[in-house]
């Protein structure tokens, strides 16, 4: 039986919309892509999320890497507020899940400093969370299963009574190598549409 319910942020509960943040701030398609693959898509990024460097570090890292993008990269660091927005459907999903009477907790891949950041003025979602482990806080990203086991153990779950919501197939297969249940999320609402169908179907409480 499914007691708790573990979310994933990005593209899950928030919309990680870097390229229209890029556009937004006057980049045009060539540089956005150049940025796009300079920073949020390339690997040096775990090290991010990882929180082996602080923010600060991290921007003089991409610099040293792309000293050609070095005005973009100045640019897209000025502010990262609106990097992040939340789906619409996020707080009401969440509360939802918490009058039902299940468990909410995050288990994400997230840098320190942005993680505070979009706290205090992205997620509207928080005051329906049980509890969270975040990566950079650890020093552990997912899909390395000890990030599972870190969150299991810190709030005493049975990975049998979990069910994990992730966007990336490789983070919802080593949660089931774990025993959890699990939704590899493409779209917000229909994930919502299929963990109400697991849970509706003699899984949940």
């Amino acid at each position: 039986m499914i007691k708790n319910t573990i979310f994933d942020v990005g593209m899950v509960l928030v919309d990680f919309r870097y390229k229209d943040f890029c556009r937004d701030l006057g980049m045009s398609d060539e540089k956005i892509e150049a940025i796009s693959k300079a920073m949020p898509e390339n690997l040096v990024w775990n090290d991010f999320d990882m929180g082996l460097f602080t923010q600060d570090e991290m921007i003089e890292k991409f610099k040293k890497l792309n000293p050609d993008l070095i005005p973009e990269i100045d640019l897209f660091w000025r502010d990262m507020t609106d990097i992040v927005r939340s789906f619409p459907q996020s707080k009401e999903w969440l509360s939802e899940l918490k009058e039902q009477g299940y468990n909410v907790y995050l288990l994400t891949n997230y840098p320190e400093e942005m993680f505070a950041l979009h706290c205090k003025c992205k997620f509207d979602f928080l005051g329906y969370v049980d509890g969270m482990v975040v990566s950079s806080h650890c020093k552990i990203t997912k899909p390395d299963e000890r990030i599972y086991q870190l969150l299991m153990s810190k709030y005493n779950l049975d990975a049998n009574e979990c069910v994990f919501l992730d966007d990336r197939a490789k983070n919802t297969a080593a949660a089931s190598a774990l025993g959890m249940k699990t939704i590899t999320v493409t779209d917000p609402i229909e994930a919502r549409k299929s963990l109400a169908e697991l849970l509706n179907n003699g899984e949940g409480l």
